[in-house]
């Protein structure tokens, strides 16, 4: 059996839910959300060639420089998003980052909104950079790059241990509903 991914998970466990969202707009956000998160990565990385960015993404890019130098963090390659699986509990997650040193874990949103979803999103993460770095994540936040001027990105920081519990339930009903063949 595959390794389910944490974001199929809290689909299909409805924790995350945008089927009101028009399909041609959700396949525009779902591209555009991949080359920020890109631009981010190169950047962080070394090795973006910013004159081939669109100039829609630059301001998503300059609310993550503005995280960065606001928190002083930069990212060896080993912490910027590697696809990580669980022996112990059977998921797979690509946590965006990871701060070895200060025991930080980030996930990148160029959403218009932060959902309660990313901090049952950030947890799983959490677990697999523990299991699978033997790193004690002391701090998870969601960094929403907005696009606006000025600073440019918002956090929001999770700290409820009951995360860990609700993410283990909807891993538990997966596994379930794949047993009965209500999902593949």
């Amino acid at each position: 059996m595959n390794e389910p991914r944490v974001t199929s998970i809290l689909q299909a466990e409805g924790l995350t839910d945008f089927s009101m969202v028009r399909k041609d707009i959700m396949e525009r956000a779902q591209v555009f959300g991949k080359a920020a998160h890109k631009a981010c990565e190169l950047w962080d990385l070394g090795t973006l060639d910013i004159n081939s960015l669109d100039p829609a993404i630059v301001p998503y890019l300059e609310g993550w420089k503005n995280f960065l130098k606001d928190y002083d963090l930069t990212f060896t390659p080993e912490e910027i998003e590697h696809r990580l699986v669980s022996k112990r509990y059977g998921y797979t997650g690509a946590p965006d980052r990871w701060h070895t040193e200060k025991g930080w874990l980030i996930d990148i949103k160029s959403t218009t909104a932060m959902y309660p979803a990313t901090a049952i999103q950030t947890m799983a993460y959490q677990m697999l950079v523990e299991e699978n770095m033997g790193i004690k994540i002391r701090k998870r936040i969601g960094v929403q790059l907005t696009g606006q001027p000025g600073l440019g990105y918002k956090i929001a920081p999770y700290k409820k241990k009951t995360d860990k519990s609700i993410f283990l339930s909807c891993l538990n009903v997966y596994r379930w509903k794949q047993t009965e063949g209500l999902i593949k």
